[in-house]
């Protein structure tokens, strides 16, 4: 039986590249089912899908393939790979997309894309989602063996993400952290693991000073309501990472702040 494809881009919606990937998919695997996380990364933003993806792969079956396409180095000598891990399949340019799944808890087997047999040819210099990670994955998702793909890879061999998860003094009690990704509703989303705010601060957490650019939150909130309409607040997503919001409103435009601020949390 066809397993499940799942797609992630920073294509948007407004050009044909999406659809068309989905085509090509298709045409290979008419039974597959085709799952949109999201197309709407921003540009080039490999840590952001790198942290969705994360978030993401676990609330499908084992044997769903991911197909991750954000790609600043279309058509140049960086590698195309397939990463086994935590019993799921992740089809992606080795640029650290996949770096969050190379921890030894997750990481199983990688190997490197080189299969031309299954390409749609001629191969364009900038669409190899389409040419050649599309038609890969709807070929793994009916059933090719993975180690067919090409070679295998060693973990230390490939693209570590640049953007790691949030540092933890614990001998001052500080986590510093970063925004990795800001949704659709305007909340700051960050590389702070909700369970670390627990295992640092404890019963304390509703008491740490959290400074984004000159605006200090205090604590953090178990829901948006916890905060009067229009107050900014610190909350655990969905996700479980840390993530700046604002009751009813857009903490990205509120506190003028973007990818890539620092996130200072302390007591």
């Amino acid at each position: 039986m066809p397993r499940i494809i799942t797609l992630t881009t920073d294509f948007g919606l407004t050009d044909e590249y999406v659809g068309v990937i989905k085509g090509v998919i298709l045409t290979r695997t008419p039974e597959v089912a085709i799952v949109d996380l999201s197309h709407l990364i921003e540009r080039q933003n490999i840590p952001q899908a790198a942290f969705l993806i994360r978030s993401a792969y676990r609330f499908f079956p084992a044997g769903t393939v991911h197909l991750v396409v954000v790609d600043p180095g279309v058509g140049s000598s960086r590698k195309l790979i397939l990463l086994h891990a935590d019993d799921h399949f992740f089809l992606a340019p080795d640029n650290g997309v996949l770096g969050l799944f190379l921890k030894s808890k997750y990481f199983q087997a990688a190997y490197e894309v080189q299969c031309e047999q299954y390409y749609l040819s001629p191969v364009s210099g900038t669409f190899h989602g389409r040419d050649i990670l599309a038609p890969v994955a709807a070929e793994l998702a009916a059933g090719l063996n993975p180690e067919t793909v090409g070679p295998v890879i060693a973990p230390l061999a490939l693209k570590k993400l640049e953007t790691a998860d949030a540092e933890i003094d614990r001998g001052q009690r500080v986590i510093t952290g970063a925004v990795i990704g800001i949704d659709h509703f305007g909340n700051l989303q960050t590389n702070i693991i909700g369970s670390s705010l627990d295992d640092l601060y404890g019963d304390l957490k509703t008491t740490v000073k959290i400074k984004v650019k000159d605006t200090v939150i205090t604590g953090v909130q178990p829901a948006y309501a916890d905060q009067g309409v229009g107050e900014v607040l610190a909350i655990v997503g969905s996700r479980g990472y840390l993530e700046i919001a604002v009751n009813q409103g857009n903490a990205l435009q509120i506190l003028d702040s973007g990818l890539g601020e620092k996130i200072l949390i302390s007591l």
